[in-house]
């Protein structure tokens, strides 16, 4: 018997729980917005409430076979777009500040202004900054005296 590497199950479990543990603490998702009417707004998520990663890309391309046997490849001429499903455990303060931005990006973007939010995504393999649109407005569930969990979608632009 290899004692060394002998664990009990226990060992097992500490092992696993740390490591999920690590993946939902290591990774974040800044979100960011300077209105039109001046100000500026700031969100970082770095609790996440599930252990799904929040980036995927918008469509894929699809291959096919013409009559003739060629390759087809079809789908948008541009590179493909990322969209977020967000959901996270915010403090009470983080949770107003996104509403704030959420509310000041929709009054722009109904007011015809431009209105996209700046994304920092360090959630999958590099680092990503780029724009985005609100895709589905923040919903909130109350999980302590002082924390929400927030959930919204953000589409790149």
């Amino acid at each position: 018997r290899d004692v060394e590497r002998s664990r009990g199950l226990g060992d097992v479990y500490k092992r696993q729980t740390l490591g999920a543990a690590a993946r939902l603490f290591m990774s974040s998702i800044g979100v960011a917005y300077a209105p039109q009417g001046g100000g500026s707004y700031n969100v970082v998520i770095d609790l996440f409430s599930g252990g799904e990663v929040a980036r995927a890309y918008e469509q894929s391309a699809q291959f096919e076979r013409g009559v003739s046997g060629q390759q087809l490849i079809t789908g948008q001429p541009s590179r493909q777009k990322f969209i977020w499903a967000i959901s996270g455990l915010l403090s009470e303060d983080q949770a107003k500040d996104l509403d704030d931005m959420f509310k000041a990006w929709d009054t722009d973007r109904a007011a015809g202004l431009s209105a996209a939010v700046g994304i920092t995504d360090e959630t999958l393999f590099n680092s990503l900054t780029t724009s985005a649109i609100f895709s589905t407005p923040p919903s909130y569930i109350r999980t302590g005296p002082l924390n929400f969990t927030v959930s919204f979608g953000l589409a790149e632009v």
